[in-house]
């Protein structure tokens, strides 16, 4: 049984959840950044959830609550695709695109997820930053490449198959465990601060 800390575990924070939902937040094994590609394809994924771990060398996020495995914590869940996009059941674009091309292997224009961790490790990584002519938030080449090695040392995920993933999403980041890389939808504590470091970026 994976804990939390304070000593809660999985199923006392998601006790409402079904089988395969609690199998997704207590992986028997976490997937590395650099596996996504063919975990998919083993699996047959096409749409879904999906769970962002980090270790602890992702500086100042709370992560009281959180759940662990083997050295990380489930700190941000997303899905694939987006509640308005098209939900094509015989389509493995969706999962594929969002991981590989934007999480893993993106930029800070195409993931919120990676502005976030570019935001926390601007000082560890030495990232610089720039807004284009639509003020949105931009690096250069060198910087992605440092951000993507470091997502690749430090992380690891868990993903599910659902073709309508929205709803789980919605009930995780409202009423389960504390996700406080989650900006949209989340009451957590550390959004503002996150926020305002996004907010940040680049305008000096």
């Amino acid at each position: 049984m994976i804990e939390g800390n304070g000593g809660r575990t999985c199923s006392d924070l998601t006790h409402s959840l079904l089988d395969d939902e609690k199998a997704f937040l207590s992986p028997a094994k976490l997937i590395l950044p650099n596996d996504v590609l063919g975990h998919i394809d083993e699996r047959s994924i096409t749409h879904g959830l999906y769970g962002w771990w980090f270790d602890g060398n992702l500086p100042f996020v709370p992560r009281d609550g959180c759940i662990s495995h083997k050295g990380k914590h489930l700190l941000y869940v997303g899905i694939a695709p987006p509640k308005d996009g098209p939900a094509r059941s015989r389509s493995s674009t969706p999962i594929k695109s969002r991981l590989w091309r934007n999480h893993v292997n993106g930029t800070v224009r195409s993931s919120t997820l990676r502005l976030s961790l570019a935001a926390l490790l601007q000082h560890d990584l030495n990232l610089a930053f720039w807004r284009d002519t639509g003020s949105r938030v931009r690096m250069d080449r060198e910087h992605e490449a440092k951000l993507t090695v470091w997502i690749g040392k430090h992380a690891a995920l868990s993903m599910m198959q659902q073709d309508n993933p929205w709803s789980l999403e919605e009930k995780l980041i409202k009423r389960g465990p504390p996700l406080p890389l989650n900006l949209s939808m989340s009451g957590h504590p550390f959004k503002t601060t996150l926020s305002d470091l996004r907010r940040a970026l680049g305008r000096n």
